[in-house]
């Protein structure tokens, strides 16, 4: 019986699809290099969600034919090391796709709307509303916020979830324009360079990889190119956003809020200057990972080895040049 090696739990529907399938499963217990060797040793495949798997790690699978990615991104699997072994790396393309967008639509209607603030200000100033309409009080901190109809959302990164964020904010009467210079027939406007997006977008939502030439795409020359108003949603990768020149940027009013949900590393330090800085919404890489979404990402990582092991090329290969498994 082949092992799958979990390095993380996934949905259950994907763990009962491989046991269904003749495969045993077993997860790691733990994510550390040490802990990942030991378990990586005996198995033919292993479902890594968002920990690394690096070089050391692979060549310890000495029977391991393939590596299953749990969601898009795959920087945290060293894929020239797997490809050199002859693994196979194969990933889960829009099974998150609507759960990213609509955290996006929902971290921009928090911000733009101060649903945090307000929220905060009411709870420590709750002795002043006594004699005071709420209105009023509104009125007096300066919580009235904005509608996202007729405003500017800049998408860097126009794949399935640009594509359906694009969806979601055009039902909001958004104006929608883009950056992404491998897309092609695009239905929104994509520019060439971001120079000419950064100035005129009210929202900036970063949905692309992270990749040596997307790493720091956003630092302090950037974010002063930005309207005073204007918010930033990194629901992709953390790396792509230099985190204390944006810690920066917020505390000095450069930029008007932010919402990030991934941190480079992950997990952030405890000094990360994004959890004290103004105007931030902080979360645990949440975007993509609702109950829905969780089950159609395990069943895909799942159904790849699956097929791997039974002679087919997974649907989303990541190097494909390795080939097609040749055990019976």
């Amino acid at each position: 019986m082949k092992k799958v090696l979990l390095s993380e739990k996934i949905d259950n529907a994907g763990i009962q699809l491989l046991k269904d399938n003749g495969f045993s499963v077993s997860i790691a217990s733990g994510t550390d290099v040490a802990s990942m060797k030991e378990g990586i040793k005996d198995a033919y495949a292993v479902i890594m969600r968002s920990s690394e798997l690096p070089a050391e790690v692979i060549n310890a699978g000495k029977q391991l034919k393939i590596i299953s990615r749990n969601g898009t991104g795959i920087n945290n699997v060293d894929v020239d090391a797997a490809t050199k072994q002859n693994i196979m790396v194969a990933k889960v393309n829009g099974a998150n796709a609507f759960s990213v967008a609509e955290y996006v639509i929902t971290t921009m209607l928090m911000l733009s709307r101060k649903i945090m603030h307000t929220d905060q200000l009411l709870h420590e100033k709750k002795e002043e509303l006594s004699g005071m309409s709420l209105p009023g009080f509104s009125t007096k901190y300066q919580l009235n916020g904005n509608e996202l109809a007729g405003k500017t959302l800049a998408i860097l990164g126009y794949g399935k979830i640009g594509q359906q964020l694009a969806k979601l904010a055009k039902a909001f009467n958004m104006n929608v324009i883009g950056y992404d210079p491998h897309a092609k027939n695009a239905d929104i406007k994509l520019y060439d360079k971001l120079t000419d997006i950064y100035p005129i977008a009210d929202f900036i939502s970063i949905n692309m990889p992270l990749t040596p030439e997307t790493k720091d795409t956003i630092t302090a020359k950037e974010l002063k190119m930005m309207k005073k108003t204007a918010f930033l949603i990194n629901s992709a990768r953390g790396g792509i956003v230099n985190e204390a020149d944006l810690a920066d940027a917020l505390n000095n009013d450069v930029i008007a809020g932010a919402a990030l949900d991934s941190f480079n590393p992950e997990p952030p330090s405890p000094d990360n200057p994004l959890f004290t800085s103004k105007n931030t919404i902080a979360t645990s890489h949440v975007a993509g990972t609702t109950k829905e979404a969780n089950k159609r990402l395990g069943l895909g990582a799942a159904q790849a080895i699956i097929d791997y092991a039974n002679g087919k090329m997974p649907q989303f290969p990541v190097n494909p040049e390795v080939g097609i498994s040749k055990e019976d």
